[in-house]
């Protein structure tokens, strides 16, 4: 057998009966999902996409941030732009990919369009993340660090994986929806810091359910689309993947989404300045130290993650998304990073802008065997009376290994959705996906998201406060 007939085998036929704690940790991956989705979609980008979109298809499916429906592949597109707009969704560190900004969008508008319940939602869910983490595990970190966006290359296989798992393809139709959608496996992370970054997650989700339909119809891929020559891992995995056998000596043995879980986000930027974000708040709380009593913060991160964060000096939200500098100060100065931190009169900030010269980011050597592995970040500040403070951190706030509580990740949601749902409808909204397992009906989720969005570049935020 190929490596996608022996994925595919194992994904059309494990069983359904997840673990309570697989299920739970699902429903809150979607809830985080679908919190991103509500506070992306007034974004300028998104709203950009939905009037793209508007008239290319008539469907039963759901687009956030609008009345009307389309097709389920459009509004697959329209809600994973809307998603991953604010950087604030979760990520799946065993693929290196923002997993529910393709998932759940395009889930919920395939499901949408068949009037799938809930329970089969989640299944679909589970078993399209468990693919995404077998795809990293062969690859990551090679592939990533050749420049590949993973969330577009690996998420839109792992994605389509989920719609074949909806769809209930055989195996032969499952292996043929990942091949497929090995043909518009596509992004790279130069376009990190523009609108194109949240369009990858929104491409993958539409060109996932499309993969998913045209196998059901009988189209069919190059069975050794993944192993053979010109295939998956000889033309992406970069100069030292870790190859096939790490991803079968693991598959479904726990399910990734207990043995890996997902890293929750606890501010709208890029996962890379997380765990130095940590570190800075935290020396900031223990030692009283004031933005103004500074003379240098030192910053040391994985090599990676400087390559992310290119931008020293951001002139736009989308980049400053993007900038070790930009995060820094504004942490220092406010005691935090927020949604209302990334607009353009936010980025301009004058007191701000000064503060970038004071923080240098350059990488360490400390690096772990396998993307499990913690690798830290370590944060020195130094203060102008000569006072030196320095931590470092494992695991962000929001990891598995350091998760959020039940009070912090509801918290967020609401913090996504307020000002934007009728209050009644966030509880009816949070009340239907805590319950989800139990709904006949995707639809009585997804009905909650129609509304019109407007367009803005995060003044929502800002007037918001």
């Amino acid at each position: 057998m190929q490596v996608s007939e022996r994925l595919a085998e194992w994904a059309a036929s494990v069983s359904s009966e997840h673990t309570p704690a697989a299920r739970l940790a699902a429903k809150h991956a979607i809830q985080d999902a679908v919190g991103c989705m509500i506070a992306g979609a007034g974004d300028e980008g998104a709203a950009m996409v939905r009037a793209a979109v508007d008239g290319m298809g008539a469907g039963d499916s759901v687009v956030a941030g609008r009345l009307g429906k389309t097709s389920s592949s459009y509004a697959a597109l329209a809600n994973g732009m809307s998603t991953h707009s604010l950087d604030f969704d979760d990520t799946f560190m065993e693929a290196v990919t923002h997993a529910s900004a393709s998932l759940v969008p395009a889930l919920f508008a395939l499901g949408d369009e068949i009037n799938a319940s809930g329970d089969a939602i989640i299944d679909a869910y589970i078993v399209g993340l468990e693919i995404h983490g077998a795809l990293g595990l062969a690859l990551n970190r090679s592939h990533y660090e050749q420049g590949w966006h993973a969330t577009a290359t690996l998420g839109v296989i792992g994605t389509a994986a989920a719609c074949a798992r909806l769809l209930h393809l055989d195996a032969g139709r499952f292996a043929h929806a990942m091949n497929l959608a090995l043909s518009s496996s596509a992004g790279t992370k130069v376009q990190f810091g523009s609108m194109a970054k949240p369009l990858h997650a929104g491409l993958a989700a539409k060109n996932a359910v499309e993969a998913a339909k045209l196998a059901a119809a009988g189209v069919q891929g190059h069975a050794a689309a993944f192993d053979g020559p010109m295939g998956l891992q000889e033309m992406y995995g970069g100069p030292n993947p870790p190859g096939w056998d790490a991803a079968f000596s693991r598959l479904g043995d726990p399910l990734a989404i207990e043995r890996q879980g997902l890293t929750v986000k606890r501010f709208p930027c890029c996962a890379a300045t997380h765990r130095a974000l940590d570190c800075v708040l935290r020396l900031r709380e223990e030692h009283g130290v004031g933005v103004d009593d500074v003379e240098t913060v030192d910053v040391q991160v994985r090599k990676g993650h400087v390559q992310n964060l290119r931008y020293t000096e951001p002139v736009n939200e989308f980049e400053a998304r993007f900038s070790m500098q930009y995060c820094v100060a504004v942490a220092l100065s406010s005691g935090t990073v927020s949604l209302s931190d990334f607009t353009p009169s936010a980025v301009a900030r004058p007191e701000i802008r000064a503060r970038f010269s004071m923080i240098e980011m350059r990488a360490h050597d400390i690096e772990g065997a396998s993307e499990a592995d913690p690798i830290p970040s370590i944060v020195a500040i130094t203060l102008k009376d000569g006072q030196r403070f320095e931590t470092r951190q494992e695991y962000q706030k929001g990891e598995p290994a350091n998760p959020l509580n039940d009070t912090e990740r509801q918290a967020k949601f609401a913090d996504c959705c307020t000002g934007f749902l009728p209050d009644a409808d966030i509880a009816t909204l949070q009340t239907a996906i805590g319950d989800l397992q139990d709904l006949g009906s995707v639809r009585d989720c997804t009905r909650l998201l129609r509304f019109e969005a407007g367009a803005d570049r995060g003044e929502r935020f800002e007037r918001r406060a």
